[in-house]
């Protein structure tokens, strides 16, 4: 994942791909003309990403008390102490430009009370919106505006990152590049799940010296980790179902000119919404989502998956999933066109979640049995299963046992939801499953109550449960006079089933009772699908 991370990064140091920061306002400007230097005012312009690097702006370092050329505004006095403390350290370095920098900082404090007042009322006239910034930075009036264009302030921001990187290196082999004989540190804080800001945390005998032996990473990995991790904050962060994720390709041998396709079109603006526009199926919550758009590519990139949660300022990894390819991705829109066929409405992530999303918080295990007994949303959730059991035999990650079994009426309704009905137990089990829904509506429909929900046991009914059950329900319709020739027909093709089935069915009690579930759906939809519909039929 890191190797993929540096490969995003290497693009950016190597100027093959331009990166679109995400980011808007307006750059309050303390204005100095060069002869001199002299103070002339405060000068207001539109952030504009392309002079980035003039601006000697960093996504991260403008933020909080560090020295920055280039900083939120928060207080005005404040944000100009952090400048002024930035140019005094490029000051005390012994290069020839010292003078020049003496006489900046000199005029910066002769007239420090009249900038800040000068901001305060800028500041004051700005319309205020949440999303726009509003940054401090010095410029120049001459043939040189920016302090990105002196060489001056390039190499002392660049000396500056360097020194703060070189505290515990050693000379090692870099973990990222596997380059042996390059100075590597342990401090790279690129993602917050790694710190060593505890002796504990630290091998080699809890000394910070020997750091760099956890994680050693060379000046120039960490620095393309940096711009990875920043593109990827910015334009691959994706959400799904509240869970958060960070979408990370990695190109193959010849796959790098397919990396800079990817990476260009999602960070520009005007490709992205034609992207979003052209995408019409999603598979999760998020509007942003681009696989689909992925999984028509050849595999010549791969795709991870880090699913990442902060809390308290650290970064906590979920789950990670690497190497994937965008055939792999094309099949499970595949599998999900077919469930969409199958159900007449679109599958996603969010019915895979919500069927396995606990229903009981006081229990470990997932399971339905608390929305059937509180008849909640049952028959959604019932659906939801169908929908997911499908998808993932679709997809081959489940595969059921086929038995040779006799013709049935109901072949055409077992065929249509896959091999998981394939042995007479499991399809007797569904049939009762269908009776027995058919008798709670009609209790429902007659006494406003279902009565024989208790003879269910909440779902967990084991096989001599579900063998007495028929007799009991056959007996049941009797008694509201409701047993009529399609509910006859359902209860000879349960009990032909079950009698197949024999003793021992080699099922566990949630597998048993969930295939009487599944009936739920079926029985409650009705129409010319239902198991009823479908033996009142063959007795006309």
């Amino acid at each position: 994942m890191l190797s993929a991370i540096k490969e995003i990064g290497d693009l950016i140091a190597e100027n093959e791909f331009i990166e679109r920061r995400p980011t808007e306002g307006k750059i309050l400007s303390i204005v100095l003309d060069i002869e001199g230097p002299s103070y002339t005012g405060v000068d207001i312009e539109d952030f504009d990403s392309q002079k980035a690097g003039r601006y000697l702006f960093k996504p991260g370092a403008s933020r909080g008390n560090a020295p920055s050329p280039f900083s939120t505004i928060t207080d005005p006095s404040k944000t100009c102490s952090k400048l002024e403390r930035w140019l005094g350290q490029c000051e005390s370095k012994d290069i020839i430009e010292a003078t020049f920098l003496r006489k900046v900082n000199e005029t910066l404090k002769i007239n420090k009370e009249s900038i800040i007042s000068s901001l305060t009322e800028k500041i004051k006239e700005l319309p205020r919106k949440k999303s726009e910034g509003r940054f401090l930075t010095l410029k120049f009036k001459g043939e040189r505006k920016y302090l990105g264009e002196f060489e001056i302030f390039k190499k002392s921001l660049e000396h500056f990152a360097d020194t703060k990187r070189k505290r515990s290196a050693s000379l090692g082999i870099c973990s990222v590049c596997g380059i042996p004989d390059k100075e590597v540190s342990g401090k790279t804080d690129v993602f917050k799940f790694y710190t060593i800001d505890k002796p504990g945390f630290i091998a080699g005998g809890f000394k910070e010296s020997l750091a760099w032996r956890n994680f050693p990473v060379c000046l120039d990995c960490k620095t393309s980790l940096e711009n990875g991790r920043r593109l990827v904050e910015n334009i691959l962060n994706f959400r799904s179902y509240g869970l958060n994720y960070y979408l990370i390709p990695r190109s193959l041998v010849g796959g790098k000119n397919v990396l800079k396709e990817v990476l260009d079109i999602l960070s520009d603006t005007t490709k992205a919404v034609s992207l979003k526009e052209r995408t019409k199926k999603r598979i999760t919550s998020d509007e942003n989502e681009i696989l689909e758009y992925l999984s028509e590519m050849r595999d010549v990139l791969t795709l991870n998956f880090l699913f990442l949660r902060r809390e308290l300022g650290a970064e906590r990894i979920l789950l990670l999933i690497e190497d994937v390819f965008p055939s792999r991705i094309r099949k499970i829109f595949e599998a999900k066109d077919y469930v969409d066929g199958i159900f007449g409405e679109d599958f996603n992530f969010g019915k895979i979640r919500v069927f396995f999303s606990k229903s009981d918080e006081a229990k470990r295990e997932y399971d339905l049995r608390n929305e059937f007994i509180s008849d909640g949303y049952f028959s959604f959730r019932v659906k939801d299963g169908l929908m997911s059991i499908l998808f993932f035999e679709n997809l081959g990650l489940m595969t059921f046992e086929e038995e040779s079994m006799e013709e049935s009426m109901f072949d055409r309704i077992f065929t249509k939801f896959g091999k998981s009905l394939g042995g007479p137990a499991k399809r007797g089990i569904f049939l009762l499953g269908v009776l027995t829904q058919l008798l709670l509506n009609k209790q429902w429909s007659e006494r406003s109550a279902k009565p024989f929900m208790k003879k269910l046991k909440g779902l967990k009914m084991g096989e001599d449960d579900l063998k007495a059950l028929l007799p009991e329900l056959q007996n049941k319709l009797e008694e509201y006079d409701s047993f009529d020739r399609g509910k006859r027909v359902i209860a000879s093709e349960t009990s032909k089933f079950l009698l197949e089935a024999g003793d021992g069915w080699k099922m566990s009690v949630d597998e048993m009772n969930f295939y009487k579930i599944r009936a739920k759906y079926l029985a409650c939809k009705g129409g010319d699908e239902s198991p009823r519909a479908a033996g009142t039929k063959s007795m006309i």
